[in-house]
């Protein structure tokens, strides 16, 4: 299916991470490689060797530049976040498409909050039965929640999977936005703004003006025709210049918006490590009013 297609390209970007040398990976990940099929698990192995990783990521390269680097630094950005919001007493995790995202097996002490894994039906069946054959198996404190945003709601599926609104939170959406309309998208953000001031979401968008003209960003430009391969359309884009007035109309505040410039800075640069990451999308953290 075309979604659990999705999740399984996320998961093989984290896998070939974790390939690397310690030293230089953006993030620890020994559990997605179990989410991917047997051809792509041996396409990971392989990657251990430094020549075989440059040469299967010079080809991902010039298919689709900068998609890698862009995929990796989020990953980190979100766990910086989600580390942030456990060492501040944070009670509950809310993972909106969270595909098959591995966090609430390899983040340090999240086993001390709630989790709740959002997907699709398909995604959540998938994500839950490979989940089940690994040796400790699906960890006591997650539950899994089945939505289709664009036409179901989210609080009543969270109600009904037993969440309670009044817990600190930070709400988790990477790499949703831009596949939702843009009435899912205000719908969703009005919701997290009804829970605890204080709480958190932390949310990647493509750019407006890429969706809209695809040529300003040359390098670039056919990312959009290779996501339409898989037979899904980016639909919905942010702007990051009108990012605090836009989440302050949804009773969100803006902490920081940032991309690939403070990607490079932050992760990049510090451990000498040379990537291009793609300009075309953007994360924001904001908090609830």
């Amino acid at each position: 299916m075309k979604s659990t297609k999705m999740a399984e390209k996320n998961a093989v970007v984290r896998a070939c991470e974790y390939m690397l040398p310690p030293e230089i990976r953006l993030f620890d990940d020994p559990y997605s490689d179990k989410f991917v099929t047997s051809f792509n698990q041996f396409t990971i192995r392989i990657m251990k060797s430094k020549r075989l990783y440059n040469w299967i990521m010079g080809l991902s390269e010039k298919l689709s530049p900068g998609v890698n680097g862009g995929i990796v630094c989020r990953i980190r950005y979100i766990d910086d976040a989600l580390l942030k919001a456990i060492e501040d007493g944070f009670e509950a995790v809310v993972n909106l498409g969270g595909g098959y995202d591995t966090r609430c097996l390899r983040i340090e002490n999240i086993g001390k909050l709630e989790y709740y894994h959002i997907d699709q039906p398909e995604v959540i069946d998938s994500f839950r039965e490979r989940m089940a054959r690994l040796s400790a198996g699906v960890p006591s404190n997650v539950r899994f929640v089945q939505i289709d945003f664009n036409v179901q709601s989210l609080e009543e599926e969270l109600v009904r999977a037993g969440y309670d609104k009044t817990k600190k939170t930070i709400f988790i959406w990477e790499g949703v936005s831009q596949y939702i309309s843009e009435e899912a998208l205000v719908d969703t953000f009005e919701y997290i703004a009804s829970t605890n001031a204080g709480n958190r979401v932390v949310f990647t968008y493509v750019l407006k003006e890429y969706l809209t003209n695809p040529e300003a960003f040359p390098k670039y430009k056919n990312i959009i025709k290779l996501i339409e391969k898989f037979g899904i359309k980016w639909i919905n884009g942010l702007s990051p210049e009108n990012m605090c007035d836009y989440l302050k109309a949804n009773g969100l505040n803006l902490i920081e918006d940032v991309g690939s410039a403070e990607y490079q800075e932050r992760y990049l640069t510090p451990i000498g490590r040379v990537m291009d990451v793609m300009p075309i999308e953007r994360i924001s953290l904001a908090e609830v009013i």
